[in-house]
């Protein structure tokens, strides 16, 4: 019940706080790409081990980021 309430709102949000959920998950996903061939790559480097860990880490910051942005915007535009 509660699920259908918030994928009802966020299909509702404004146009620019669209924008900065869908490239915010866009950036993400592209950065978990980029961790997941570093972490086949590594074999056993360390330097690559923890560059693919950082980006893993700066994709979960980011996609946070992005939705506490969005909802900031949803809140001012209504």
């Amino acid at each position: 019940m509660i699920i259908k309430k918030i994928v009802k709102r966020m299909l509702c949000m404004c146009p620019d706080a669209w924008y900065i959920f869908i490239r915010s998950i866009q950036l993400t996903a592209f950065l978990l790409l980029c961790a997941f061939v570093l972490m086949l790559e590594c074999q056993g480097r360390h330097s690559l081990y923890m560059t693919a860990m950082s980006l893993y880490e700066t994709g979960q910051a980011l996609i946070l980021i992005g939705a506490l942005f969005s909802v900031f915007i949803e809140d001012v535009q209504s």
